[in-house]
């Protein structure tokens, strides 16, 4: 099977050394009116894939901790009393962290589901990560790192002869990192001065006219739930563009989750487009 892969960052750095600089909507609204004879090639995501390998390996241990609560891997008698009765190498979950919540529903936060359903005594969504938590700490959040732990997973598993529809899945892609990389970076106002400098210019481009995109990205965005979706196989025809749908509002970010992953933009620009004449969009 053919596979278009990028898994290490000594590629990260040979390819980034290689390239040249330059309502609720989903893509299909990004891409209406555009021809669809204009082809999207994979080679147009791979600057914008160097940049997400990048961002998710800077970021994941950081945000090792938070993340694990929010997909469920931590040991319930940690988040509740802060103790196990066994030792983390016997336990199956996982026991590094702080965070506490008393009320939480055990069989929820075990399996997902309760049989009590909204008449459970218990709690069934976190409720103390404001208090314990310094940047996932809603539903928001976590979605956006989930998106862009998809993408770098993407990167590195994605194999194109399973999949039918692949110019769908790539402007999904694509329109997926534009909304990141808008929220996230650091930028000029009422610029998109940004999203070239990171993101494949010509693609964006072909995506939607420059003087309508800073309209669309300001609206919520509908983005397949297969990209959340920690389990899915790449080695099957993982993609159907009429799949369900989540909405995320990228506007209802902390400012904390913004700043924190502003710098790891500015880090990647440093280290590794400044010293190629690129300029930075923003002021520094």
């Amino acid at each position: 099977m053919a596979s278009r892969r990028i898994t290490t960052t000594d590629e990260i750095t040979k390819k980034t050394n290689a390239l040249k600089l330059d309502e609720h909507t989903h893509a299909a609204n990004f891409y209406e009116g555009r021809s669809n004879k204009a082809k999207v090639n994979f080679a147009r995501l791979e600057k914008g894939l160097l940049l997400f390998i990048y961002i998710y390996e800077t970021a994941k241990n950081t945000l090792a901790s938070e993340i694990a609560l929010w997909d469920h891997r931590l040991c319930y008698y940690m988040i509740r009393d802060g103790k196990c009765t066994k030792t983390s190498d016997q336990c199956h979950r996982e026991h590094q962290t702080n965070y506490r919540q008393a009320n939480l529903c055990s069989s929820w936060y075990k399996t997902r589901t309760c049989s009590f359903n909204s008449k459970c005594k218990h709690s069934h969504q976190f409720e103390e990560t404001a208090k314990y938590h310094s940047y996932i700490r809603t539903s928001t959040e976590m979605s956006v790192y989930q998106l862009i732990r998809f993408i770098r997973n993407f990167a590195g598993h994605f194999i194109d002869s399973v999949i039918t529809d692949e110019q769908n899945l790539y402007k999904e892609v694509i329109v997926a990192m534009v909304h990141i990389v808008h929220y996230l970076s650091p930028k000029a106002p009422d610029s998109v001065e940004h999203l070239d400098l990171f993101l494949e210019a010509t693609t964006i481009n072909q995506l939607i006219a420059e003087q309508e995109l800073l309209a669309k990205l300001d609206k919520s965005y509908e983005i397949p739930e297969v990209f959340f979706d920690l389990n899915m196989n790449f080695n099957t025809n993982w993609y159907q563009f009429n799949a369900n749908k989540r909405c995320i509002d990228f506007q209802h970010l902390s400012n904390e989750f913004i700043e924190f992953f502003n710098q790891i933009f500015v880090n990647y620009f440093t280290g590794r487009l400044r010293s190629r004449g690129a300029q930075a969009p923003w002021h520094e």
